[in-house]
């Protein structure tokens, strides 16, 4: 409800990936289907999201009460650094106050504010202490803007793997017992071999006859074929039309394709008759 009524970015965000899912599902499904599987996916990325953030939030809160983070304001690792510069390498000769007031305070101001920018889990810890305290109307725009953005990079960090493996379950889930996705699925996982192409022919007849070939293994070695380099070759000959057309072969003959390929679909496309194409356009002459 608190999406609904007060994060509009949030509920836009929602919507789209609700929108991405059900049209990334295949067409062939019917309509309620797709909406059925885009909501569950779309509900399993919620869920994670939900999980990892309550995570984040519990291990922001448990430095907190060990008194690992947030005991003294932002720019904590500046006072750290300041300690240990005056401890180490004293200024006798108050250099450093001079550059201080020859940059009209900008030599220390930089370093804090850039020591405070990388000190991320700082920021997270001091920005949700206020917020628990006072709410979140305490904070400045800026000041949500920096916490949202420092959650932002942590959130990304730990959800990335989270993602792929709420996308590699639904693409799992689908192949296996829904029956789709297959070409997502099977892409993905970058397997060289099962390896399929088609070919036409036409018969003097004018029918169309289509061949799928495929190879089961792919081989992973190659060598030049001898056979090839010592054939005669005509000059503007194509490679189709010689004994030996490629000029690699497989390092092991048994892998090679010329001896693994076969023939999974072939089916023939007849010609249809000129009389019977004119009369489907209704111009018969009589």
């Amino acid at each position: 409800m608190y999406v609904l009524e007060h994060s509009y970015v949030s509920l836009s965000g929602v919507l789209l990936l609700l929108i991405v899912a059900i049209t990334f599902v295949p067409s062939k499904l019917s309509r309620k289907k797709r909406v059925i599987i885009g909501m569950l996916h779309v509900s399993a990325h919620l869920a994670s999201a939900l999980i990892l953030m309550m995570l984040l939030e519990l291990g922001v809160e448990t430095c907190i009460r060990h008194k690992l983070l947030a005991t003294s304001g932002y720019h904590t690792l500046y006072q750290w650094y300041r300690s240990v510069e005056s401890e180490h390498f004293p200024d006798p000769t108050g250099l450093r106050a001079r550059i201080e007031q020859w940059t009209f305070g900008l030599y220390p101001a930089c370093i804090k504010y850039l020591m405070a920018a990388f000190d991320i889990p700082e920021v997270m810890a001091v920005s949700r202490s206020n917020i628990c305290k006072n709410g979140l109307q305490s904070l400045s725009r800026g000041g949500a803007a920096i916490y949202y953005a420092a959650v932002f990079l942590y959130f990304w960090v730990f959800s990335t793997p989270v993602v792929s493996l709420v996308f590699g379950s639904y693409l799992y889930i689908c192949i296996n017992w829904l029956h789709i996705h297959f070409d997502e699925a099977f892409s993905s996982l970058r397997i060289a071999n099962y390896k399929s192409f088609t070919r036409f022919h036409i018969t003097p007849e004018g029918d169309l006859e289509v061949y799928t070939l495929a190879v089961d293994k792919v081989p992973k070695e190659w060598k030049l074929d001898p056979d090839w380099d010592g054939e005669p070759k005509q000059a503007q000959q194509m490679s189709h039309l010689r004994k030996f057309p490629s000029k690699w072969s497989a390092a092991i003959a048994q892998q090679d394709p010329l001896n693994t390929v076969r023939i999974i679909d072939h089916f023939v496309i007849q010609q249809t008759e000129k009389t019977d194409s004119v009369a489907c356009n209704g111009s018969v002459a009589h």
